[in-house]
């Protein structure tokens, strides 16, 4: 009888063998720090805190236009109320304004005319240099001279009347006669001044400042040179006719 060889038979490995040695496996790679990403459902089951999908919130945009309209409604209101402040403030700087121009009173604004009756005179004269002299100049009575003299005595009033320091004062003014020398003209100045003010002689109705005023509106007279009235600023001569003391005119 053949004789019948032997050969050792091989166990299979079983499934629970293979688990277990996939649990350790992954217990290894645990324990070395390559733990494998989780996916939502796995975290869900081990009680990982992560969302899921349906619990992430969702950005609401309407909440975003809310707090926007809510943002253009106060800047709104604060722009409002600047413009009523600005607003505020000019008015009560224009009710001031007005104010102060109603209650203002002018100390110097008051005076009575009636009070001046100390006349206080000047005379000298000037020259016209772009006048042509002719002899029926020599005649107050030709209408060359009443002309002339008009024309003349207008710019001498208007001078004087405009003067802030001299208007109050200023009286007449007469243009007595014309002479050779291109067209020399003389003329006399009266003003009015109250009885008793030595001040205003010395001062205000002095010789100095009534000729400044007159030269000076020469000076700032037209540039135009060949006007028919124009006076050199040159040729002004003017000396006090008389000194007036307590009314009288002494001359």
């Amino acid at each position: 009888m053949d004789s019948i060889e032997l050969q050792p038979v091989r166990c299979p490995v079983s499934l629970d063998n293979n688990n277990h040695h996939a649990e350790n496996t992954s217990k290894q790679q645990m324990t070395s720090g390559n733990r494998p990403r989780l996916t939502t459902n796995d975290a869900a089951e081990e009680g990982n805190p992560l969302l899921s999908p349906e619990q992430v919130p969702v950005n609401n945009g309407g909440q975003h236009r809310v707090d926007g309209e809510e943002t253009c409604i106060t800047h709104r209101r604060r722009w409002m109320i600047l413009i009523f402040l600005i607003f505020l403030i000019l008015l009560v700087i224009g009710v001031s304004f007005a104010l102060c121009l109603v209650i203002h009173d002018d100390a110097d604004e008051k005076y009575n005319p009636t009070l001046f009756v100390l006349p206080r005179c000047f005379n000298g004269s000037f020259k016209l240099t772009n006048q042509i002299f002719i002899p029926e100049l020599l005649s107050p009575a030709s209408n060359q001279s009443k002309a002339l003299s008009s024309q003349l005595q207008e710019k001498l009033s208007e001078l004087y009347s405009s003067s802030p320091a001299l208007s109050r004062y200023f009286s007449s003014v007469e243009i007595s006669d014309f002479r050779n020398g291109s067209v020399v003209a003389d003329y006399r100045l009266g003003f009015l001044m109250p009885l008793n003010n030595a001040e205003l002689e010395q001062f205000t109705l002095s010789r100095e400042m009534v000729y400044n005023v007159f030269r000076q509106s020469l000076y700032d007279q037209d540039p135009e040179l060949n006007h028919p009235l124009y006076i050199h600023p040159a040729s002004l001569d003017m000396q006090v006719t008389g000194e007036s003391r307590s009314g009288v005119l002494y001359w």
